[in-house]
């Protein structure tokens, strides 16, 4: 082969080579952003209705606070909590003392209206007159209720409780609508029921 042949032979080679590799073919496997033109076809993935973000809450506004939710406390486990996060249901406030027979013979009928009504009414159990652990101890026995440790008699006096056990009614607008003692609990089941029910 002559020396002419062979050196247009080796030309030939470079060109393809050349145009293979500005073509995007060689032996690297990864595309290239000019691998696909921007007038191509191919599919683009959309998301499925599944895919797309679920909406939250709704956008209600938050129920207006009535004064008489106005408070704070401490739980019996010492979290704190605030009146007005029960705002816009009816509320049972339940004032009991942890040496108090009666109060725990009213325990059952407490958690009952706990399970009956769930999240549509709110249940708060008031533990005073005793020290914050045997508050804490008649808690652990009665399920259901949010129990606020009150030992110093703050939120008793704030609601002018003079007795135990003691239910202040409110309806969902925070207006009283009952106030009974520990020999009425006929009047509380059906109080509920008329608010809840």
């Amino acid at each position: 082969m002559s020396p002419w042949v062979r050196h247009r032979s080796g030309s030939v080679v470079a060109a393809v080579a050349l145009v293979l590799l500005v073509a995007g073919c060689g032996a690297d496997d990864e595309p290239t952003a000019s691998a696909t033109p921007p007038s191509s076809t191919a599919a683009t993935p959309t998301p499925t209705p599944s895919a797309q973000p679920s909406p939250t809450k709704s956008s209600e506004p938050a129920p207006a606070v009535p004064a008489v939710l106005e408070f704070t406390g401490r739980t019996v486990d010492g979290a704190s909590f605030r009146g007005s996060s029960v705002a816009g249901k009816p509320v049972v406030l339940w004032f009991w003392a942890p040496w108090c027979a009666v109060c725990r013979s009213q325990a059952p009928e407490v958690e009952s209206l706990v399970s009956t009504y769930g999240d549509d009414l709110a249940v708060i159990g008031i533990g005073s007159l005793d020290s914050g652990n045997a508050i804490r101890g008649f808690a652990d026995d009665v399920r259901g209720p949010v129990h606020l440790s009150d030992p110093d008699g703050a939120l008793w006096k704030r609601f002018r409780i003079s007795q135990q056990s003691s239910f202040v009614v409110l309806d969902a607008s925070g207006k009283e609508v009952l106030r009974t003692g520990y020999n009425d609990d006929d009047a509380l089941a059906s109080t509920v029921e008329k608010l809840v029910g």
